[in-house]
């Protein structure tokens, strides 16, 4: 081997080595020729040629006009949005007025995290605006306190409602209630002024009447007529005519919810309590509410029902304003509620002192059927309530009024 063939296999052997390191080797240069310079100096000149006549293709006039509107909408869109941002800084005030207005109070004031009752609660401290005075009564979820408004001294019931006590169903039945009240004004209907609320309780200020319950009223002076009976319906059968006419149905009537102030034809009657009151023009009512002895047959048995139901229940109110006790009766609520879906009742004992016209407005009230039964203003246009003043001021019989009261206020 001679030394020119040696040093030629060593850099071959280099060479090799050299490209296994590197990886797959890169194709072999395509040898410069002159048919190899022709062909490239002609794809290029091809390619130029073909970029000119792209270029000088003229677009579709259609497509141009529809890519220029969007171009448009899309400056007018920012422009717009540039325009609202600069207005909302030169909104902002550069120092707080010097007096707000008094609509504008409650925003200033956060309400609390958990307010649930709308936009209408006043987030004032009540002790700044109201005196509380000693309380008048308590239920289930509240204790009414007599207040005097520091300002004018005039003085109202407020019913404060603890929020540790009120369940979420319970919260709907109070917001409705307050939202039902603010739209009533009659003289028969216990007057909603405002709603306060603070991190711990509800306060709704309310009317204050100077009075008791109906029957422990009606129990306390003694004497009592029928034409004196007659002129107590009459004021609450109105009162529940207005709510019908305003699509609300009270749909929990009972002594208890009827409030007396003065006596004889000054006697004025107060309907409260609106809990469970109802747009009955917004839905079927189907909800099994009020209380056992009041309640009407068509809600026992779980059907829809409407208005009607207030009716039946001042036919069952009348029947004990007149004799003393109710229509129907039964030791326990199964039994009860039985006679009631049967419509079961009768005119028996101290029936004989009461008019045939008294009986039968009961008789047009306590009507299984709601669709046969009286509606407020059917009622009010009955001789026993039109003609109140031409009834007998004979007296009734007392003792089974005062023996229901005695009872129904025994704890169960």
């Amino acid at each position: 081997m001679t030394p020119r063939t040696r040093e030629r296999k060593d850099k071959e052997k280099k060479d090799k080595e050299r490209k296994s390191s590197a990886g797959s080797p890169p194709a072999p240069e395509e040898p410069i020729t002159p048919r190899t310079r022709d062909r490239r100096e002609k794809e290029k000149k091809e390619k130029k040629h073909h970029h000119k006549d792209h270029k000088d293709k003229k677009e579709d006039p259609e497509r141009a006009k529809r890519r220029e509107a969007r171009k448009e909408r899309r400056e007018k869109k920012e422009k717009e949005k540039k325009e609202k941002k600069d207005k909302k800084g030169d909104s902002k005030p550069a120092a707080p007025a010097a007096a707000a207005a008094p609509a504008a109070v409650p925003k200033a004031a956060p309400k609390p995290a958990d307010s649930i009752l709308g936009d209408d609660v006043n987030v004032t401290p009540i002790e700044s605006v109201y005196t509380m005075g000693r309380q008048l009564g308590s239920g289930a979820f509240s204790v009414v306190k007599e207040g005097v408004h520091k300002k004018d001294g005039s003085k109202v019931a407020i019913k404060v409602i603890q929020k540790t006590t009120v369940a979420c169903e319970d919260i709907k039945l109070l917001r409705r209630e307050i939202t039902n009240l603010k739209t009533l004004d009659h003289p028969n209907i216990l007057k909603l002024y405002e709603v306060y609320e603070d991190k711990q309780q509800f306060y709704l200020v309310m009317e204050l009447v100077q009075g008791k319950e109906l029957f422990d009223k009606i129990v306390e002076r003694g004497q009592y007529s029928e034409r004196d009976a007659s002129h107590i319906t009459r004021q609450f059968v109105s009162a529940i005519e207005y709510l019908h006419s305003k699509g609300i149905a009270h749909r929990d009537l009972k002594p208890e919810n009827i409030l007396s102030v003065g006596s004889g034809e000054k006697e004025v009657i107060k309907v409260a309590d609106f809990g469970l009151s109802k747009n009955f023009g917004d839905e079927k009512m189907m909800t099994s509410c009020g209380s056992p002895g009041y309640v009407a047959p068509e809600v026992l048995e779980c059907e829809t029902y409407d208005k009607a139901v207030d009716m039946w229940s001042i036919g069952v109110i009348l029947y004990i304003l007149l004799v003393g006790y109710p229509p129907f009766y039964a030791d326990s609520d199964p039994a009860l509620f039985k006679k009631i879906m049967a419509c079961d009742y009768s005119f028996g004992e101290g029936w004989d002192v009461v008019s045939e016209s008294a009986k039968d407005l009961i008789k047009h009230l306590l009507v299984k059927d709601p669709k046969h039964r009286f509606t407020a203003g059917q009622a009010l246009n009955h001789p026993w309530l039109k003609q109140g003043k031409d009834l007998s001021e004979k007296q009734l019989q007392m003792t089974k009024l005062k023996d229901f009261v005695t009872k129904r206020a025994l704890p169960k």
